[in-house]
């Protein structure tokens, strides 16, 4: 009997049976989580009085979320080889119905339609699904076949933008949280979501597209495309994170809000500007042909999320006008929790799945 996942060179790759055992048992863990998330969003619902159209958008993304395991669930019982696509797909649903169900119950909950206590269930049910749910990201990558470099294809520009910026915003929610006398749910408002942090997103993804297309470049040559996909990712990280600050912890309309601005925060964030695009971007122009080694992934990765954090305290002094100072609050062991999870995202999630061939 085979016992590795490749049915077809193209999509598939070839792996030592522990590794196979070890991606399996992941997947069972993922799917049975994602069902229960589904279960909970369902209950929660029930312990709210919001009106009909708030229920009914919140029953369709709960139901998507228990689609997302019925696929997960399906691919394990049904076959034997799982199909990146499929898992890829899985992942995606999770993740947009999350993002969705939380811009939903959050404005319900500021409206008096649930207590703190469901609010905060509800929150932490996102938190949990959108770790899993880029797990399930990861997992697509690390069954399919590695990527010739060089090579542009829509899923894999998609699954690793949306890590990234998953990631990111996980790791932003737990620095929040940080600080707090408690863990406590989130503000919300839409036009800053849709208004800032998406466009900030697209930027986040479409930088990934440019990354892989010019990742063939090899020498001195490759220098101003790489300072062009770091400016991009500075770019699209300041956007995306002001309005998550503005949707996140204001619930305010952004472009109302503006910036207060900080001489030591602007300074810190110039001189993680400056990591990133040379310390970390001399780092990929000397190593990045060894891009499909493991090693540099993980190392590639853990350089961006040192460098992210002391990025997302200087933005948010820019943002607050204060100084970019670390307190530690009695929330902070749940935080650590939900910062755990952004690293998860970042570093091995992403590590594990942007595999890349010669």
């Amino acid at each position: 009997m085979d016992e590795t996942f490749a049915v077809d060179a193209a999509e598939y790759t070839p792996m030592a049976s522990s590794t196979r055992r070890l991606i399996r048992g992941y997947s069972f863990v993922s799917a049975a989580i994602h069902t229960l998330i589904g279960i909970t969003m369902l209950a929660l619902l029930f312990l709210t009085s919001s009106n009909v159209l708030i229920k009914g958008i919140e029953v369709f993304l709960s139901v998507s979320m228990l689609a997302a395991s019925w696929m997960m669930w399906n691919e394990l019982m049904n076959k034997e080889r799982q199909s990146p696509g499929m898992v890829l797909l899985a992942g995606e649903i999770a993740l947009a119905a999350a993002f969705l169900y939380l811009g939903v119950a959050i404005p319900a909950f500021h409206q008096g339609y649930a207590t703190p206590t469901i609010a905060l269930a509800q929150f932490i049910t996102v938190l949990v699904a959108l770790v899993f749910g880029c797990g399930e990201l990861a997992l697509a990558g690390s069954v399919k076949a590695a990527r010739p470099r060089g090579l542009v294809a829509f899923p894999d520009v998609v699954r690793d933008g949306v890590q990234l910026l998953t990631g990111t915003v996980v790791l932003g929610i737990g620095l929040s949280q940080l600080a707090g006398a408690e863990l406590k749910a989130p503000q919300w408002s839409w036009i800053s979501f849709l208004g800032i942090t998406i466009p900030g997103m697209f930027i986040l993804v479409g930088r990934e597209g440019l990354k892989k297309r010019f990742e063939g470049i090899q020498g001195p040559g490759r220098l101003p495309y790489q300072l062009l996909v770091d400016a991009l990712l500075v770019i699209g990280l300041f956007i995306m994170l002001y309005g998550s600050y503005a949707n996140l912890t204001l619930g305010a309309n952004g472009y109302q809000v503006g910036i207060k601005g900080n001489a030591t925060g602007f300074t810190l964030w110039m001189i993680t500007v400056l990591l990133l695009l040379g310390v970390r971007g001399a780092f990929k122009l000397a190593f990045g042909h060894r891009s499909g080694e493991l090693w540099y992934r993980v190392l590639n990765k853990l350089l961006y999320v040192v460098i992210l954090v002391p990025f997302i305290y200087a933005v948010r002094s820019i943002f607050t006008g204060q100084a970019p100072l670390i307190h530690i609050g009695a929330a902070a062991p749940a935080a650590a929790l939900i910062l755990l999870g952004g690293f998860l995202i970042l570093v091995v999630g992403r590590a594990v799945g942007q595999k890349v061939s010669a």
